[in-house]
């Protein structure tokens, strides 16, 4: 029987590696540019990358939206001051949203990640999450959808973890080292490795959702009871 520290946990910060037609680490192309990449040439699981770090990600519990989903909405259709009432009440209940989500990933850090669980992948370097905009084509491939860094996160970064081989079923625990399928709740496509090179960045593979074989090999890079914001880390920016 796998022993609990095998299991991945909300917290964890993991590294997911490409393994299909195109191989290699998710990653991205620096703090601006929000697109997400998978580069095979700067790589692999026993050889990793120089900029590991643009590879690494949080593995975090579904946050709550609506709220802020509502306030958004308000804010950019606002006309003159005569809905100011009704954006400071949706302001404050988004906030409120907001802490909301923190509190509950407070309280579930260190939960064991199982099958067919709803997760958000926060990329550690840009403090944005992986998100999958269901609404807009992919920049290359243009019957895939567009992935993307967010800020806030939203609906979109929502993904259910699935197996990729049938050893594992719904229910199960996620064991770090397996090969994994992460699928948009609301996009209904898997993540996607493309064959699609960027046209300003070498080497680089495009990252979108559609239906595809690409699976994700989750390899653990430091456990969530090792990962502590009080901590100073090597790789952390710091300000003198």
């Amino acid at each position: 029987m796998e022993k609990m520290s095998s299991f991945l946990h909300i917290g964890d910060i993991v590294s997911l590696y490409a393994e299909g037609t195109v191989t290699g680490f998710i990653s991205t192309l620096g703090l601006v540019d929000d697109r997400c990449v998978v580069q095979p040439e700067a790589g692999d699981l026993t050889n990793p990358p120089k900029k590991f770090r643009d590879c690494l990600f949080k593995v975090c519990p579904m946050n709550r939206y609506s709220a802020q989903k509502q306030f958004w909405k308000a804010k950019q259709s606002k006309q003159g001051n005569t809905e100011a009432a009704l954006l400071k009440k949706l302001q404050q209940a988004a906030e409120l949203e907001q802490k909301q989500n923190e509190v509950e990933k407070r309280k579930l850090l260190g939960e064991v990640v199982k099958y067919s669980n709803v997760m958000q992948l926060l990329h550690i370097k840009s403090n944005k999450y992986l998100t999958v905009n269901k609404r807009l084509p992919a920049l290359l491939e243009k019957n895939a959808m567009r992935v993307s860094l967010d800020c806030a996160g939203n609906e979109g970064s929502w993904f259910y973890i699935q197996p990729f081989w049938k050893l594992r079923s719904e229910g199960d625990n996620v064991v770090v080292g397996d090969k994994v399928v992460l699928n948009p709740v609301n996009a209904g496509q898997p993540l996607h490795a493309s064959c699609h090179e960027l046209l300003d960045n070498a080497g680089c593979k495009e990252v979108n959702a559609v239906n595809c074989n690409t699976n994700w090999k989750v390899a653990l890079f430091m456990k969530y009871s090792d990962y502590r914001d009080d901590v100073l880390k090597g790789g952390d920016v710091v300000r003198l």
